[in-house]
């Protein structure tokens, strides 16, 4: 799966929350007309329009398999992830990885991150608090999430680390 940035200094203006009883992120308001879904472990973005843009996140992600970090969302501008595959739409859900990414958090920061936070790349805010990192051969290297809760997300109080 291959990915470009375009850089133009607008994000998709959703706000993501994560609901602790049903161990998954939410985005709204949601977008109901898609092209195609992408699976990140289990989660799901979606991607919209003539530019196959990823316009929301969603799905389950279960904070008891985090595991704690202190790296933070690294550096980034503000623009769109595009989807450069061609991908048929209405066949279903494509997977992003083969293998299931280990997803960390900060506490500190509350942002969440899925994939290898060590990994750098090019950076891009694609939705409020959604970071996207690519690698300079347009591979997903990272998926950097902040829930709405200010600068930590509401329930940090029952991370267990």
């Amino acid at each position: 799966m291959k990915f470009n940035i375009n850089y133009n200094g607008k994000t998709e203006q959703r706000v993501l929350s994560y609901d602790m009883d049903e161990y998954s992120f939410d985005i709204e308001p949601w977008e109901g007309i898609t092209n195609v879904d992408l699976a990140l472990n289990y989660l799901c973005l979606t991607v919209i329009g003539e530019d196959n843009h990823v316009a929301q996140v969603s799905g389950f992600c279960p904070y008891a398999e985090w595991i704690k970090t202190s790296h933070n969302v690294p550096q980034n501008s503000t623009g769109r992830l595009i989807l450069i595959d061609d991908l048929e739409s209405g066949n279903g859900t494509y997977e992003i990885n083969n293998v299931h990414w280990p997803v960390y958090v900060n506490p500190d920061t509350g942002w969440v991150c899925i994939g290898n936070p060590e990994k750098s790349g090019k950076a891009v805010e694609f939705i409020n608090d959604c970071v996207a990192v690519i690698s300079a051969n347009s591979d997903l290297l990272s998926l950097w999430l902040k829930p709405k809760g200010g600068s930590k997300p509401p329930f940090e109080k029952t991370w267990n680390f």
